[in-house]
């Protein structure tokens, strides 16, 4: 591993610059190295199942990508953590999902909430939480009604928005706690924060705080997933070194 750790962002969608990660690469300057891509084929936004399932495969080849380029730590960057545990199959270093370890580092207050961009949404998170161990944890899932692709064109207003939900979300249903339900919301937890007079560390950030995640994860020495068994795969770039990766098997 090189002294400086490597971070790779995944983001799972196709639209480029959806959102200014130049607070995010500042934040972590001298700590780690970010580098990012979005992908070549799959949803302009992650908000459903569907999208999930189109996401994935890029995730899969980017991920694959990434470890190819040097990477030390991958994070995918999406609350609904598409394609998650095929990136951990699929390579040799820590993959984390903004989701798993948001909602992890929201739990460690408690109770939390989630607030998120669509109210549609909320089943999809409460199956997060169930997958994660963390139902109990969960107090609510709350929508602002901004979707993904709208939360830069108007900042102010998303963050005018997002406010108010994470003040019902304590104050009605019991949260202490809160995680943002995607990433796109970065840098919306310090005005929240602050408008709410919370203590530091009880709106969860997700991106920064996975980002955090991977840099830990990749000085540790966590053993890498099994990886499956090894057969015939076709239309994806990386495709070839992931054949390698796997064990033998009835198809090899």
């Amino acid at each position: 591993m090189a002294d400086q750790i490597h971070v790779h962002i995944i983001t799972p969608l196709i639209s480029q610059g959806f959102r200014d990660d130049a607070p995010l690469r500042a934040a972590f300057e001298g700590l780690c190295r970010i580098t990012s891509s979005v992908l070549d084929k799959g949803p302009a936004s992650v908000e459903s199942a569907v999208d999930e399932v189109l996401a994935a495969p890029g995730v899969v080849d980017a991920a694959i990508g990434a470890e190819r380029d040097g990477a030390d730590a991958i994070v995918i960057d999406c609350m609904l953590d598409p394609g998650l545990d095929a990136a951990r199959e699929a390579v040799s270093i820590p993959v984390l999902g903004a989701g798993e370890s948001g909602l992890s580092a929201a739990a460690e207050h408690g109770r939390f909430s989630i607030v998120t961009v669509l109210d549609r949404q909320a089943p999809m998170f409460r199956n997060l939480a169930r997958r994660h161990g963390l139902a109990d944890r969960l107090a609510s899932v709350r929508g602002i009604g901004v979707p993904v692709l709208a939360l830069e064109t108007d900042r102010d207003a998303s963050i005018a928005k997002t406010t108010p939900a994470c003040a019902a979300a304590m104050s009605e249903d019991g949260a202490l706690a809160i995680v943002f339900g995607c990433t796109g919301m970065l840098e919306f937890a310090d005005p929240v924060a602050k408008a709410l007079n919370l203590p530091d560390g009880r709106i969860i950030d997700p991106l920064p705080n996975a980002v955090r995640a991977a840099i830990l994860a990749a000085r540790s020495d966590a053993p890498a997933h099994p990886k499956p068994e090894r057969k015939r795969i076709a239309g994806f770039e990386a495709w070839k070194d992931l054949a390698q990766l796997m064990r033998p098997g009835a198809d090899a």
